[in-house]
């Protein structure tokens, strides 16, 4: 086997896979997609042995992260399939780092990546509100410790709204500067070295959110030099070798807002306009003639 592809979606019911298994195919490739829970590890008195779910061996050349579930189920098999030295794209710490906003956050601060002035705790306490406002003024956003598309995330405009939000709340806690903006953001598309597209995300009417699952509108974006340059050094901070980068427009500067491991994408992305899955296999198959040294 060329590829082992462990994802949530092993019956490829999502484009994204489906298209990327396809691509593979038709370049000659032999891969697998399994879900993180049909594999089995046997330790024998030599070896360690990776087994499918009929108990065949399974011994792939390269191993595709694909996981997408933002509570990371099976994230620990990717990172055993690392230890038993299976070349992996997209590597279990670099996958956690970009689920998990806070480390994405601490991530991004070491690198000097421009990022938006974050404050972050896994317990609430009384009095939170007001560092927060001191520190991030107003308004602020609050995001999920772990989320996607948008889901969860609110803004607070005044002390009086963030004071009643936090006081009973009993989650971890991560808040961000609200930033201003034109009213869109950009996703960059990183792949390995590259960043081969971009497209911006236009907030709907009367909405601050530009999350296409939220009803925000895809159209095309220049992949400029600086986009470019934030996005995979944002990718590389978090240590990733395919990621979406999320990156903001504020008085002249870029911030980066998120970065997301394993992004989607459609058929026919309005806003990209490249086929996705087929320069995630270029970049598969450049892994696989090296060796799968990355």
């Amino acid at each position: 086997m060329d590829i082992l592809l462990i994802t949530h979606d092993p019956d490829l019911k999502e484009y994204r896979n489906r298209a990327l298994v396809e691509r593979l195919e038709q370049a000659g490739v032999s891969i697998k997609a399994l879900a993180p829970a049909a594999l089995t590890f046997h330790w024998t008195r030599r070896q360690m042995v990776l087994l499918d779910r009929r108990g065949d061996p399974v011994e792939p050349r390269l191993v595709v992260n694909g996981l997408f579930r933002n509570e990371g189920e099976g994230i620990e098999v990717v990172q055993a399939l690392e230890y038993m030295n299976y070349p992996v794209v997209n590597r279990a710490g670099g996958w956690l780092a970009a689920k998990v906003k806070a480390l994405t956050t601490v991530r991004l601060a070491q690198a000097g990546i421009p990022h938006p002035p974050t404050l972050f705790t896994l317990r609430n306490r009384p009095g939170l509100h007001r560092y927060a406002r001191q520190q991030l003024g107003l308004p602020v956003v609050l995001k999920p410790w772990q989320g996607a598309l948008g889901v969860g995330v609110a803004r607070y405009r005044t002390a009086k709204g963030l004071r009643k939000r936090l006081r009973n709340y009993k989650r971890p806690v991560y808040l961000q500067r609200y930033i201003r903006h034109p009213g869109r953001d950009i996703r960059v598309l990183v792949v390995g070295d590259q960043a081969p597209a971009a497209a911006n995300r236009i907030a709907p009417k009367g909405s601050w959110k530009t999350n296409v699952y939220l009803g925000g509108t895809p159209a095309r974006c220049e992949v400029t030099p600086a986009l470019a340059h934030l996005a995979l050094g944002a990718a590389r901070a978090v240590g990733l070798d395919i990621a979406g980068v999320d990156i903001i427009e504020s008085q002249g500067r870029l911030l980066v807002i998120e970065v997301n491991a394993w992004p989607n994408y459609l058929p026919a992305d309005p806003g990209l306009r490249v086929d996705v899955a087929q320069l995630l296999t270029g970049y598969l198959l450049r892994r696989l003639h090296k060796g799968a040294a990355g």
